[in-house]
């Protein structure tokens, strides 16, 4: 997503802010550089008044102006950085929530694709980077060309066209040896940000991954391999910083060769009677407050790339998950809950055999089914179909005889209820966990919910309760824990089907027929589907369906 489509409509929102903030640095410039020349042409008349070559020199009238000006600048370059920064945190803000919001409606696959701690290192440093853009290059930019345009303007007013020239040219060499640094740099800032979440990955791969490098005599190869990576970042780094010291330097050499040509033309002009003395110093002073605003673009306008990979990065994440299908959803759900696969084929990418082919399978309303057959043969994304979180290569889903890509996401989630293989917890108390699922919820059915589940054991050696807090991702209980605790979090809940992958995975066989036990009231007359290589340890079934290498060229047998 480019740089502009990312940010419009924050743009849309807080345009009032970063206009006062471009009109207050244009004002925060203007006041300098009014400061500085008035403070030139005051002087140099004070001087030239004691000298007896200027009779009658008024001295209140520039006192004010300089005292105005000074404490214009200040006023202006703090509410500027005031608006600037407000409009800037507000517009940040907006984007994350945008973000936020899309990683919430995607489906499972495509949260899959994202690399681990991917999405949060977009949500946090690229979108942070995207700080440059208002407060360090389009601001800026646009009050140093208006400022530029405008001492133009007054020099020619004031008589003196050739050095409103000279600020002319100035103004477009500027622009030019931007544009140049940009160019130059565009390439090994893309680079450099691009290495950035790969150097956070490797370092966090390899930390995790500590002790089955120790075990392999590996540790030096990821120290290496990292080392390696640090050193490119750093040469990078080092190239771009020698690139803005180019870049200031062709900036005050250009504005130099202006404050002569400035100076050269005053000169002239002053021999020739069109302006005084103390104008031509006023003319070369406010040339230099011109100059010393350019100084520090060029690093900015090359850090403009920077923001432009950041925006790619983050704008990824605003795009619709590519497993489902654009139909728009118009079908409200149906009263009726079975389950049909027609003709239903998937596969991950062109380039691999297709994982299911061909499948044909009716679930009817109230049915309870089991998904068995080899690991890696298709059952969790059979279910991951089903239930709508990835699109069939070919054939259709339906759910009460309506195509599920017809039926509104937020209703087909409440509807149907998911225990994944890999069950998540937060770092908060078992209370706050459990109430993801019933925020509403009472202790008193959290309890009870927990028995149900074989979790009372876990909770009475808890020294709070329901308000011990748990380590993040579970790290201070057992896996079978912590699938029962996401089994508790699925019971609270209320939906017409239910699908268990694996929800005996990590139990020992006392824990599993307890958990039975307890299943097999709460399910009811829902519809269920089972995933499991034991079924004698789930509860009661009606019947099973194997999937598997052959199901992939024929139907599924039912059992």
């Amino acid at each position: 997503m480019s740089l502009f489509r990312l940010l419009w409509p924050g743009i849309r929102r807080q345009w009032r802010w970063l206009l006062l903030g471009v009109i207050l640095a244009l004002l925060s410039l203007v006041a300098a550089a009014f400061l500085l020349g008035l403070s030139g042409w005051f002087i140099t008349a004070g001087a030239l008044a004691g000298a007896g070559l200027i009779v009658g020199l008024d001295i209140f009238t520039p006192g004010a102006g300089i005292r105005l000006a000074a404490v214009t600048r200040t006023l202006a370059r703090y509410g500027e950085r005031l608006a600037s920064h407000e409009a800037t945190f507000r517009l940040l803000a907006d984007l994350r929530q945008r973000l936020f919001e899309n990683l919430l409606i995607r489906d499972e696959y495509s949260l899959r694709q994202l690399r681990r701690g991917d999405a949060l290192d977009r949500l946090t440093r690229d979108v942070e980077t995207l700080d440059h853009m208002f407060t360090g290059v389009l601001g800026p930019v646009v009050a140093a060309c208006v400022l530029g345009l405008a001492v133009a303007g007054g020099f020619a007013l004031m008589g003196a066209v050739p050095a409103a020239l000279a600020v002319l040219v100035v103004l477009v060499l500027n622009l030019l040896a931007m544009l140049l640094i940009a160019r130059t740099g565009r390439t090994p800032t893309r680079q450099r940000s691009a290495m950035e979440p790969n150097q956070r990955m490797l370092a966090t791969e390899g930390l995790e991954g500590m002790e089955i490098l120790k075990a392999f005599n590996r540790v030096n190869d990821w120290s290496n391999q990292l080392g390696n990576h640090n050193r490119h970042m750093v040469e990078l780094g080092r190239m771009l910083a020698r690139l803005d010291a180019v870049g200031q330097g062709l900036t005050t050499l250009i504005g130099l060769g202006g404050l002569w040509s400035v100076l050269v033309a005053g000169i002239m002009l002053t021999e020739a009677g069109v302006i005084t003395t103390p104008v031509m110093v006023l003319l070369v002073l406010v040339m230099l407050a011109l100059t010393e605003a350019w100084q520090p673009l060029p690093g900015a306008w090359r850090r403009l790339a920077a923001c432009r990979v950041a925006a790619e990065r983050a704008g990824e994440l605003l795009k619709p998950s590519s497993s489902r299908s654009a139909t728009a959803s118009t079908q409200r759900l149906p009263r009726e809950h079975s389950i049909e696969a027609i003709n239903l084929s998937f596969r991950y990418q062109e380039s691999l055999p297709p994982l299911l082919a061909n499948l044909d399978i009716f679930i009817e309303a109230g049915e309870r089914v089991v998904l068995i057959g080899p690991s890696g043969g298709g059952k969790t994304t059979l279910a991951l179909l089903l239930m709508g979180q990835l699109a069939p290569t070919t054939g259709r889903v339906l759910y009460g005889g309506c195509n599920i890509d017809r039926i509104g996401p937020d209703e087909l989630r409440r509807a149907i209820g998911y225990l994944p293989q890999r069950p998540v917890v937060f770092r908060d108390s078992l209370a706050n966990n459990l109430r993801l699922a019933a925020p509403e919820a009472s202790d008193a059915e959290l309890s009870s919910v927990i028995e149900r589940v074989g979790l009372d054991r876990l909770m009475h050696s808890l020294p709070d309760g329901l308000d011990s807090w748990i380590g993040e991702g579970g790290a201070d209980i057992s896996g079978g824990e912590l699938r029962r605790i996401a089994l508790a979090r699925l019971l609270l809940t209320d939906p017409h089907v239910v699908i268990l992958d694996e929800p005996t995975t990590g139990l020992d066989a006392a824990s599993a027929r307890a958990m039975k036990a307890g299943l097999n009231g709460w399910l009811g007359t829902r519809t269920v589907i089972m995933i499991s290589h034991d079924p004698a340890l789930l509860p009661r079934y009606d019947r099973s369906i194997r999937i598997g290498s052959d199901s992939t060229r024929q139907r599924p047998k039912e059992g």
